[in-house]
């Protein structure tokens, strides 16, 4: 079952979570926040979503954080064992936000009068959080499904500014906090017999032949699905770790990897822009 933190239980679930990462060191997230005020067409090039994506993350709340741990061999800590983070920031009678998706996580089970009380005040504790899920010294993987606006609102709350304002500063900013990322909605491209990826993340467990557990559209749950998505293709022999995967999110691939290129071919690169130096180095990320 899903461990919900809030205010109350943040600082004991945390160091709980840290004290099982030396042994558990990949971690699925899962995030769900209030919908898009600015949809993008099919046809967008990576710039154009990229600036859709810094215009709806600047200017919406995260509600909901899903964390799960498991080691190389695809254990979690326990049978189920997963957290979701409810935040407070989200007033669905202020906030700007999408109705569909609204009602949506209503139906899902989302309770924003009970985060409003008892959630977490995401700028206040953005430190806290990261340095416990983020910024630790162990070799961890990142795992993601089509996880474009879940890295993009973790960057926000970690950096508590607005995202960088190109495409290219944000690729280097996924790769400098994130490291190792993988992201299973690309991966599935190059997977024999996953439609070339073009499916959700219900449509590729059931060709995984997975059942699914819990609710859908609570984070919690579905970044346990991501993590055992990711060892069921491990274990089908999927290439799931080569280098033409990691640190690359769907939707803006192309710029992924091509800023890994140029790394490679000039390590002098600074990993994120000037600005950006201040925020980072405050919350001790010029370490990774």
């Amino acid at each position: 079952m899903a461990i919900n933190v809030g205010k109350a239980n943040l600082v004991e679930q945390l160091e709980l979570i840290l004290s099982l990462r030396g042994s558990y060191s990949i971690v699925a997230i899962d995030t769900e926040f209030p919908g898009f005020i600015r949809d993008t067409p099919r046809n967008a090039t990576e710039e154009e979503r990229y600036n859709d994506v810094k215009h709806n993350v600047d200017n919406m709340h995260l509600i909901q954080l899903g964390v799960a741990l498991f080691d190389e061999g695809g254990n979690t800590p326990w049978p189920g064992c997963c957290w979701q983070f409810n935040f407070s920031d989200f007033d669905p009678d202020v906030d700007t936000s999408s109705p569909d998706s609204i009602e949506l996580l209503v139906q899902s089970g989302h309770d924003f009068q009970q985060n409003r009380r008892d959630g977490i005040d995401a700028q206040r504790c953005a430190y806290l959080v990261c340095v416990k899920l983020f910024c630790q010294p162990y070799s961890s993987k990142y795992i993601t499904f089509h996880g474009l606006y879940d890295v993009a609102f973790v960057i926000k709350m970690i950096t508590r500014a607005p995202l960088p304002n190109t495409l290219n500063e944000f690729s280097d900013l996924v790769r400098t906090i994130f490291g190792q990322i993988y992201d299973l909605k690309y991966i599935s491209r190059f997977c024999c017999g996953l439609r070339r990826g073009e499916i959700g993340l219900v449509g590729l467990s059931r060709l995984l032949n997975f059942e699914p557990v819990g609710i859908r559209h609570q984070a919690a749950y579905d970044s346990l699905l991501i993590g055992a998505l990711f060892n069921k293709m491990k274990r089908r022999r999927h290439n799931v770790e080569d280098d033409r995967s990691a640190s690359v999110l769907y939707g803006i691939e192309n710029r992924c990897v091509e800023n890994r290129r140029t790394r490679r071919i000039d390590r002098r690169v600074r990993p994120y822009p000037r600005r950006q130096q201040r925020p980072l180095a405050a919350m001790g990320l010029l370490a990774l």
